[in-house]
Formats: C-alpha cells, structure tokens, sequence
C-alpha cells in the first residue's frame, strides 16, 4: 500500500520578496532625514566655528601688527642722527603738526631749538589738530605725534631742493650746530672741508579714523599722516582697530627713567616711554552676540562700545630709546 503522507516542509512553495512595505519606506526615509539634518548642522556649525576663528585670527594679527608699528615708530623717534641736542636745548611743541612749513616745524639753530620728540592729544569730540587735517576723525580717541630723521643719509650734493633735509655740523668752525631746511646745505664734517650729509627729516601722526577706503566701508581703522618730501599723506594701515589711547612715561628726577604716567603731560621733553592701549574688534559682526564687556585702556579708563563684535585690548609699554637714552 502506497504512503500518500506529504512532509509538512514542503507543503507550500518559498515566496520571494516583493519589496519593502510603506511602513519600512517611512521608517527608511525617517532614519534619512535625521541623518541628513545631522549632518547638515555639524556642517553649518563647522561653517559658523571656521568663520570665528578667521575673524578672531584677523583681529588677533591687527592687534599685534599695529603694536609693532607703533613700537617701532616709537622707538626711532627723537632719532636725529649726528646730532645730539646740549644740556641747554630747548624743546618747542609746534603749535600744529599738520604744518608743513620749515619755519614752523620747531627747529632753530640760534637758540638752539628742536621739537619734542613724541607729542600727543588725549582726543575729543572733533579732530583736536588745529588745523584739522585728520580725515573722518574717529572720536574721542588719542593721537600720537612723532618726529625723527631718516637712517639713512644723503649727500648735501644730491639735495632736492624740495625734500626737508636736517644738517649737523661736526667741524668746530661752523657757527651754527644744524640746518633743517631745503637748500643752504653748507655745514661741514669734522676735517672742515667736506659737507656733512644730510637726513631726510620725518613727522609722523597716527590717529583712528572711522573708515578704511572712506565713502566705501566703515571700518574704523588706523592711519597715518606723513610728511615726508615736503608733502603729507595720509596712509591707512591697518582696519579694526577701534580705540586708540596712550599712556606717557614722565622722567620727573632727570635719570632718563618714567616716574609717572599720565594721559597729558605738561612737559612732553619729560616723555621716556609710551604705552600704548589699542581696542581691536573683528572686522564683521558676529549673529546673534552682544559685547557688553567694558575694556580698560591703561589710565584713559574703560569703555564700553556695545555691539555685535567680539573685540580685544592689546596693551605694551615701549621705552623712547633715544630721548631717555641721552639723559642716562
């Protein structure tokens, strides 16, 4: 007799697999879109966190580029070459150094008379220069003045006959100790005969505007009004810095040292150093922060500008070499 009993494996074929089902689709999709929104934040973020960190590494190298500039200039002012001024010198402040004319700019030879090396203003609400030859002159921010002839020399021959040139005489026969002028170069160096070169004679004047390329940007921004080869310039040279003030290091015992610090000095000859206090701010505002730190800068006080840029104070006391270096 035949067993007709069929296994209970075999009783149906395998079925294959059709696709996925609507709830698999959803699910599927969900999973993608967390994933997708995951990766689209961490993107954005990293996005956000790289363009911080560029504007705080642009405003960290303004910070320290302007201190550099300021410190050299600092440093080299007062430097006249040959020349050391005497025991009986005396020191003028012109009274606006915007002043381009050579009988202005301080220096006398029969007196003898120079102008102080570093001059300042503490600052206000308009441009404190009496002449007004700072443009777009941010507020409230100090001013520095530096005065020094060129490192390198020139021989009385190659005279301009337009660039302002100072002459020291070494030859114990000329009757008077410098020229500082254009033309009548005629002092001579020590052997009597030849005449001593001559310095290109240079007034510095930093200041803080309120735009770099003006009528284009609003970035405040440090310049500079040069005069050199009897013309003035005024070069800016470097954005965000946003406050700009000085502390002046007063020698009051005559030992070339600072005794004292203070914003406005009586006697600027007394100056033998100058800190200097910068208020530095991103060049582009940051969403969706508010700075409402106040910043300290040095005996001028705090400020509290308020906005949305993130800002640092750089702070360096720097020694005027050559004024404190002649009273040691």
């Amino acid at each position: 007799m035949m067993n007709t009993t069929r296994k209970l494996g075999n009783s149906f074929p395998p079925r294959r697999q059709a696709g996925l089902s609507l709830v698999e689709l959803m699910i599927s999709l969900t999973i993608g879109l967390v994933l997708l929104a995951g990766i689209t934040t961490l993107i954005a973020r990293q996005s956000i966190t790289r363009s911080e960190l560029e504007k705080s590494s642009r405003q960290i190298e303004n910070g320290r580029y302007a201190l550099q500039i300021l410190h050299d200039e600092i440093e080299h002012a007062g430097f006249y070459g040959e020349y050391s001024p005497s025991a009986t010198t005396t020191y003028t402040v012109p009274a606006d150094p915007c002043d381009t004319a050579v009988a202005n700019l301080g220096w006398n030879s029969a007196t003898p008379a120079i102008p102080v090396a570093i001059h300042g203003y503490a600052g206000g609400a308009a441009d404190p220069t009496a002449t007004s030859c700072l443009d777009n002159y941010k507020p409230n921010t100090a001013v520095l003045v530096t005065r020094r002839t060129a490192t390198v020399t020139v021989a009385a021959a190659a005279a301009d006959g337009v660039t302002t040139y100072l002459q020291t005489s070494r030859c114990n026969t000329d009757t008077i100790p410098f020229v500082l002028g254009t033309a009548g170069f005629t002092l001579k160096q020590k052997d009597c005969a030849t005449l001593a070169p001559l310095r290109q004679y240079i007034v510095r004047i930093y200041y803080i505007s309120t735009c770099s390329i003006c009528d284009t940007d609003t970035l405040p921004t440090l310049k500079v009004v040069e005069f050199i080869n009897n013309a003035q310039t005024t070069i800016p040279l470097v954005e965000g810095i946003e406050n700009m003030q000085f502390d002046y290091g007063i020698d009051t015992t005559g030992d070339g040292s600072s005794d004292a610090y203070t914003t406005t000095p009586v006697n600027w000859e007394d100056v033998m150093a100058v800190r200097v206090n910068l208020l530095a701010r991103n060049n582009d505002p940051t969403g969706g922060y508010t700075d409402s730190k106040s910043y300290t800068l040095g005996e001028y006080g705090a400020v509290t500008p308020g906005g949305a840029y993130k800002r640092h104070v750089y702070s360096q006391l720097i020694r005027a070499v050559n004024p404190s270096g002649r009273r040691e």
